[in-house]
């Protein structure tokens, strides 16, 4: 909530139907802004006509008589002279009962309402004057209200108080700055900052206004903005003084010493504490401290977690480390210690290396790093292992497994390729002469680490599974036969044929036959067993109790990505399924996110639409509240989900699906250097490797949904259908340049197809199916694409002669688009000429298969003859009844969305530009300096335009563009 939007009290309603008056709370910590809301309030109270008394209290009025003076001068200095008998009373001897019902009865004899404001009562301990203030609440009367404010839960009745609807609380959360109130200050010392540099520093200060006011104060001194936002908390004099002074001078040596230790952590509770410091009283300190609101909060979820501020705890960790480097590394060895202990892999390894505590971080590796893996900390692990021995096998795996993770292929191919060539390592040697198990039962397998890492190279790497069907000449030789030509005896030939090994496995064990919808609860289907690639050879998981538990996820994951890149989809689902069933066993989140869009994708590669979108849009949901919400790794889910709320017609999720997905590439593209959206940057992906593969026909699928939706609201926009229509076709003519499987290039032709036609280009989408015809397997495909053009055209004969090739070969040979465009086109052709009965029959056929994977907009969007086939047969579609109903529902719509042809070709995006120019003044010169082109190009982009539109003159062009609506 913004500061803004807490607005000055007024009396609540049911404090005064009760007769009593309104008691306002604000607590928040040191620096949140307390005293200055309060003040701004007493100005609105006052300027509205209300009375105000303000108490600065302080530890003199810890006595019960200093503290009566205090409240009856508030009250004076709210209404002097007008109440009668006030200015003679005075405090009695003995402060009770008697006084504060006299003190009331003159503070409630005034005609208007009478704010006493209390700042500061975190300062009044002694019970005494803490009970009279509990008395002045509690009595108050209907015009007499109390404004509280402390830094700490004050010893009050609030409970009764919030029971009578009597009070009104302001907290910490509310005071804290919200990006608007830090723009706001900034704005008020005349700071333009960028929008980043806010936000940095509304990250840095967490809203703490404090914070941001000495920032402000900085800054507008003229220092750079980004050389003192890195060194604001760290060095800054005025928040260095602020803290000093303001929470560390109040506290006790030992406190402060406390804090101190205990700054390098993130989070601590009373058990790590005591650890860190030695100190048996650890919990009821931290709980003394968040009591106080002094910087230090706690979640209570749980075992109670604290947390200080991350400047102060940025400022005391300086000190420490200003005060003894040495002291700081012996308490990071302690929190390191703590957190290996307690099984927290990852804060133990980043307190270790903090520490240089090298042998604690190897051994965190050895047992842990799998599990860093499977957690989504690569960078972690990677960063870690460089800096332990380089001459430990395991550590070296275990570094090819965090680069391909981090999506560096090349890295990892060195990687595992020195485990093999340099003499004197564990894979030189024989297999058969090396011992059962090793002396370090901590110790991962590296047998297994190793056919991981080998699976894992072929799918991401530039060499994918299933991409080579055997040696190509002059072609450099894929990661397994480079090992096999290099290892000796028994183990080169496992490791050649680990691959194969992984077909064999899953196909042994394939997912049962037909689709199942996501689980619900965690209860999976039966799947495949554990994959045994090698036998246990060498090191034992030992004493690691998820060592082994990881493994196998990771065996899983990775057989599950190579399965489905050499499309063996069933053994892909099952393997998936697997993982899914071991991630959620183990409490791996991650994993079972990524087993999930794995099983999305599996889904999309067999055309189960429910499925797909079930599962696409489960990721999505499970990843909220998550880091990895907007991970890379969950793009796909973005964009499957995004595909199927399309197919069902819901534009407005389609939408904001594919804008987060294309929100999520940019963001990858950056961090890559890559620029996913340059079509012509498909001329080297034979180069990629899979994942950047991956990654651009993300994009692509991205961007063709894009343009399917922009070409829905664009209807009755020929000019923003032209839009539309030349980038599908830039994207369509670089298919053939792009490293996709023909499957994907039938399938993205085949979506091109359908906007061109839509859109009105009958020749543009003869163009995509000579595109699409040179592909291997594409017949089938080609067929549909040319019965559907033909029926557009109202050929319906020749509509009917292309399907037919379809509707009499091998059902399981179609894809489900085409089969119902087959279907479809032959039950619109009857229609037009008469025959009901077959059209009938054919839309019956179309949806006996359209409705299991309710692919609503595959029917309708064929022809507009399937709305009137629809409702002839109403009542007459037995159990697809309630699927005809659904869509009916969106016939007309969708079937009103088909466009008249507009031109014979599409104008590029260039001529369409200079088409917008033509209605100006503008000469041929003046408009060619404005592109900084030559004069003659523009007159060849002119008579390029001219000859598309059919005429011969600049006037005519304007006159022709405004008929067809493209100006």
């Amino acid at each position: 909530m913004s500061r803004s939007a807490i607005h000055v009290p007024t009396p609540l309603v049911s404090a005064s139907e009760r007769g009593s008056g309104t008691t306002v709370l604000v607590a928040g910590s040191v620096g949140t802004g307390k005293t200055t809301l309060l003040a701004d309030w007493a100005r609105e109270l006052e300027r509205r006509g209300d009375l105000v008394g303000w108490a600065s209290l302080d530890r003199e009025d810890n006595d019960p008589q200093v503290m009566a003076a205090t409240l009856l001068g508030a009250v004076r200095a709210a209404a002097p002279g007008t109440v009668a008998g006030l200015d003679d009373q005075t405090a009695p001897d003995r402060v009770g009962t008697a006084f504060v019902t006299r003190l009331l009865e003159l503070a409630g004899a005034a005609a208007e309402n009478m704010w006493l404001v209390l700042d500061d009562l975190h300062l009044v301990r002694d019970p005494r004057c803490v009970e009279l203030v509990e008395m002045v609440v509690r009595w108050a009367p209907t015009h007499l209200h109390v404004v509280i404010g402390t830094r700490a839960e004050p010893d009050l009745h609030l409970a009764r108080l919030r029971l009578q609807e009597r009070l009104v609380e302001v907290r910490e959360r509310d005071l804290r700055f919200t990006l608007d109130d830090t723009r706001e200050l900034l704005s008020r010392h005349d700071l333009a900052l960028e929008d980043h540099q806010v936000r940095y520093l509304q990250e840095l200060t967490e809203g703490w206004a404090a914070g941001v006011a000495l920032a402000a104060v900085s800054l507008a001194r003229g220092r750079d903005a980004d050389v003192f936002l890195r060194e604001f908390a760290r060095s800054n004099r005025a928040m260095s003084g602020y803290l000093v002074e303001e929470v560390l001078a109040s506290l006790d040596e030992s406190t402060r010493e406390f804090l101190l230790s205990t700054s390098v952590l993130e989070d601590l509770t009373a058990d790590l504490g005591a650890a860190v410091t030695g100190r048996d009283d650890a919990g009821a300190l931290l709980e003394s401290l968040s009591a106080d609101n002094a910087m230090v909060t706690v979640d209570r979820v749980g075992t109670p977690t604290y947390r200080y501020h991350v400047l102060l705890r940025s400022y005391l960790s300086a000190m420490l480390e200003a005060r003894s480097a040495r002291g700081a590394r012996d308490v990071h060895a302690r929190a390191a210690q703590w957190y290996a202990a307690h099984e927290v892999p990852g804060q133990a390894l980043r307190h270790a290396e903090a520490a240089g505590d090298l042998d604690l971080m190897s051994d965190v590796i050895h047992q842990h790093a799998l599990h860093l893996l499977l957690d989504g900390r690569a960078s972690d692990v990677e960063a870690a292992v460089r800096a332990v021995r380089a001459d430990d096998p395991v550590m070296t795996a275990v570094a090819a497994l965090a680069s391909l993770d981090l999506s560096d292929p090349s890295a990892a191919r060195d990687q595992l390729a020195s485990l093999v060539t340099q003499p004197g390592t564990w894979c030189s040697e024989p297999l058969r002469d090396q011992p059962a198990t090793a002396a370090d039962p901590s110790m991962l397998p590296l047998e297994r680490l190793l056919a991981v890492g080998l699976r894992w190279l072929a799918f991401v790497g530039d060499t994918p599974a299933g991409r080579r069907q055997g040696p190509v000449p002059g072609a450099e030789p894929s990661f397994a036969e480079t090992l096999a030509a290099g290892l000796a005896d028994g183990l080169a030939a496992g490791l050649a044929a680990e691959l194969s090994s992984t077909f064999t496995a899953w196909s042994e064990e394939s997912a049962p036959a037909g689709s199942a919808s996501p689980p619900v609860g965690g209860d999976l289907p039966s799947a495949a067993v554990t994959v045994q690639n090698l036998p246990e050879q060498g090191l034992s998981a030992g004493r690691v109790p998820h060592a082994q538990t990881d493994l196998t996820l990771l065996d899983e994951l990775t057989s599950g990505d190579v399965l489905l890149g050499a499309g063996r989809l069933d053994e892909a689902r099952a393997a998936y399924r697997s993982a899914l069933r071991t991630a959620q066993g183990s409490g791996h989140p991650l994993p079972a996110l990524q087993a999930m869009v794995g099983l999305a994708s599996v889904a999309a590669g067999r055309e189960d639409l429910v499925e797909m979108t079930a599962w696409s849009e489960r990721v999505l949901v499970d990843a909220q509240g998550t880091p990895w919400v907007a991970a890379p790794r969950l793009l796909p889910a973005h964009v499957l989900a995004a595909w199927g709320a399309f197919n069902v017609l819901d534009h407005a999720t389609a939408r904001e699906r594919n804008r987060a997905a294309l929100e999520l590439l940019t963001a990858v593209a950056s961090t890559q250097g890559a620029a996913l959206t340059d079509v012509e940057a498909s001329n080297a992906s034979d180069g990629m490797s899979t994942a950047a593969r991956g990654l651009e026909q993300l994009g692509r699928l991205a961007r063709m949904l894009e343009a399917n939706l922009d070409l829905v609201e664009a209807a009755d926009q020929p000019g923003a259908r032209q839009d539309v229509v030349a980038r599908v076709m830039a994207g369509a003519r670089t298919v053939a340049r792009v490293a996709m499987t023909p499957h994907m290039a039938v399938a993205e032709l085949s979506r091109a197809h359908r906007i061109v036609l839509q859109a009105g280009f009958p020749r543009l989408a003869l163009e995509v199916e000579q595109l699409c015809s040179g592909l291997p397997g594409a017949e089938t495909e080609v067929a549909s694409m040319s019965g559907l053009r033909h029926l557009y055209a109202g050929d319906d004969a020749a509509a009917r002669t292309a399907v037919s090739r379809i509707l009499g070969a091998d059902p399981s040979t179609s894809t489900l688009r085409s089969s119902l465009t087959a279907h479809l086109v032959v039950a619109a052709a009857a229609q037009r000429n008469g025959q009901p009965a077959v059209a009938h029959e054919e839309l019956v056929l179309a949806l006996t298969r359209a409705a299991p994977q309710r692919a609503l907009r595959l029917v309708l969007e064929v022809a507009p003859e399937v709305a009137d086939i629809l409702a002839a047969g109403a009542g007459r579609f037995g159990e697809l009844e309630p699927f005809v109903l659904e869509l009916r529902a969106h016939a007309r719509p969708v079937g009103s969305l088909r466009a008249g042809p507009v031109l014979d070709v599409a104008l590029s995006a260039r001529e369409l530009s200079l088409l917008r120019e033509l209605p100006s003044l503008l000469t041929v010169a003046e408009i060619a300096e404005a592109r900084a082109v030559s004069r003659n190009t523009v007159k060849t982009q002119l008579r390029s335009l001219f000859q598309k539109l059919g005429v011969g003159s600049r006037r005519d062009a304007v006159a022709a563009a405004r008929r067809l609506g493209l100006l």
